[in-house]
């Protein structure tokens, strides 16, 4: 028969348990967060508040709540887990990779990740094919270009700007794999898709400029 004690103990342990589920983060890191997160734009802002709705708040909480658990139960909740865990960190390499270097650090610190390790393996994986997608590109309208059609000539200078697209696109990812083991220091990737998540951020910090004014010269 179970003591009164012990079985205070349990429940005890239990809230405590479903306490630090509910509540991953502390006061002070989650104000820290938040903040960091208002600097960015509005298609930066939801991308973090959304990953950190995903890690946290699901993924993190779907962890511990394995951690409680045995037999099949355990088994059935891992073989769900380490799927979603695996898509999540993939996307957190390609989407937290393409953000600005200064929202790497604060997207980092919701994915646990490192802001240069983000830019690295971004620029290492995505980058790489990113660069053979346009160099392939390039190529093959080199290729077409050489039919003679009333189109060679727009398929020629078509060809060379994807060459040109390609070749910064490599040179930049290289010199963020190259930095980040040097300085560990992170940096935004060339291409369209940075471009487009980045854009309000680079907005906001237009009309915070401009909102600020040329700074002071003492005469």
């Amino acid at each position: 028969m179970q003591s009164k004690g012990g079985y205070g103990m349990e429940i005890g342990t239990a809230k405590g348990q479903e306490r630090r589920i509910k509540d991953l983060l502390s006061p002070e890191e989650r104000e820290f967060l938040n903040s960091l997160i208002a600097r960015s734009g509005l298609i930066n802002r939801l991308i973090m508040r959304l990953y950190l709705a995903i890690d946290i708040k699901g993924l993190d909480r779907w962890s511990h709540y394995i951690q409680r658990l045995g037999g099949k139960k355990r088994l059935l909740n891992l073989v769900s887990y380490w799927p979603v865990r695996i898509l999540e960190r993939i996307s957190v390499f390609y989407v937290g990779g393409s953000l600005t270097a200064g929202e790497q650090k604060a997207f980092g610190r919701i994915c646990r990740v490192s802001d240069y390790k983000l830019s690295r393996y971004n620029a290492l994986v995505f980058g790489s094919a990113t660069g053979i997608g346009f160099f392939t590109s390039g190529q093959f309208t080199h290729w077409l270009s050489g039919f003679d059609t009333i189109f060679d000539t727009s398929l020629g200078l078509t060809s060379l700007l994807l060459f040109s697209i390609g070749a910064i696109s490599v040179l930049v990812d290289a010199w963020r794999v190259i930095d980040s083991y040097l300085r560990k220091k992170a940096h935004m990737p060339f291409g369209f898709f940075p471009l487009v998540i980045n854009s309000t951020t680079f907005l906001k910090r237009l009309a915070e400029r401009s909102r600020l004014g040329p700074p002071n010269v003492p005469r």
